[in-house]
């Protein structure tokens, strides 16, 4: 008993020291990406990292945000803030970011891309100017198979990438002025631990209607807004982009639940507004084009059609 009980401790210390050697090489690796910038400190606050070229969040992408918290504390350039300020860069929604940047006074967000090397993961990291939207600077990391734990799996589901690909391109409308844009709180291919809330930003270029559909990790998907609790008929202004919930006193939350895996937000906008009475949080069934895009009024004698676009974010949710 007592020798394993001595190889669990060592293996244990082990572990930890191999955690702070690597926690060091990430310092070193922020502290010269962060080497050209005019500020003796850089404050960053948080984007994503997501899988290869994907846009997929796994739950590697939580793990490396906790890595980088602690590196943190050992750079002599950079200090990571714990706060997210992905949708920050999407000229349609920058603006709701205003206040945080103000108040954080963020500088720079630490975002990235990884990669599975087979004995290793790859983690690209690229600070960027948040003003601006320049690279400051960016940087690899390193992390051996041996040091990521066995729940931070760095590849996403099948299922997932399959899902990611179906969705991407739902209504099939063309390219037109119309343009819309979706963000959880934490960024589009964000990591969510159960019990915590997500929120949504959504955000138009010129004055649109808005449907915001959720698609669960079987496919299944829900009508989340406009609902009962608001929105009315979905319509959102030009450069007013809309929270959901809309603050914390809202009488509804989502808040992330098992089972773990990757879900999705799908946004379609329209000139025309929707006029088919679809009940929200309903179950709609499967992924559907026709499901998702039905309903939309002509409101004039001419008959105009009606100019449609779309946007998609993935999210997951992990112990």
């Amino acid at each position: 008993m007592i020798g394993r009980r001595l190889l669990a401790a060592l293996l244990a210390a082990s572990a930890l020291a191999l955690a702070g050697a690597q926690d060091a090489e990430l310092a070193e690796a922020l502290d010269a990406a962060a080497s050209g910038y005019y500020l003796p400190e850089l404050r960053a606050a948080f984007g994503t990292f997501t899988y290869e070229y994907s846009g997929l969040p796994t739950p590697f992408s939580r793990w490396v945000e906790d890595r980088a918290l602690l590196a943190a504390a050992g750079s002599s350039r950079v200090r990571v803030l714990n706060r997210n300020a992905a949708a920050a860069m999407d000229p349609v929604l920058g603006s709701t970011y205003a206040d945080f940047i103000r108040e954080t006074g963020a500088e720079a967000m630490l975002s990235g891309r990884f990669f599975d090397e087979g004995g290793r993961a790859r983690v690209r990291f690229e600070l960027t100017e948040l003003s601006s939207g320049t690279l400051i600077g960016a940087g690899d990391w390193y992390v051996p198979a041996s040091a990521i734990p066995a729940y931070a799996s760095v590849r996403p589901a099948s299922g997932a990438v399959d899902r990611a690909r179906e969705l991407a391109r739902l209504s099939g409308s063309p390219a037109g002025k119309l343009s819309v844009s979706v963000s959880t709180d934490r960024g589009a291919g964000a990591a969510y631990r159960v019990g915590e809330e997500l929120s949504l930003i959504i955000g138009v270029n010129e004055d649109a209607y808005a449907r915001v559909y959720h698609v669960d990790g079987s496919g299944r998907v829900q009508l989340i807004w406009p609902n009962g609790f608001g929105g009315g008929d979905g319509r959102i202004a030009a450069g007013s982009p809309v929270r959901l919930p809309p603050d914390e006193a809202a009488p509804y939350a989502f808040v992330m639940e098992p089972p773990y895996g990757t879900e999705f937000i799908k946004v379609i906008a329209s000139t025309l507004p929707f006029d088919d009475g679809l009940e929200a949080f309903s179950d709609l069934g499967p992924v559907s084009s026709g499901m998702m895009t039905r309903g939309l009024a002509v409101t004039d004698t001419k008959s105009v059609a009606a100019s449609l676009a779309e946007a998609l974010a993935s999210y997951y949710i992990g112990p």
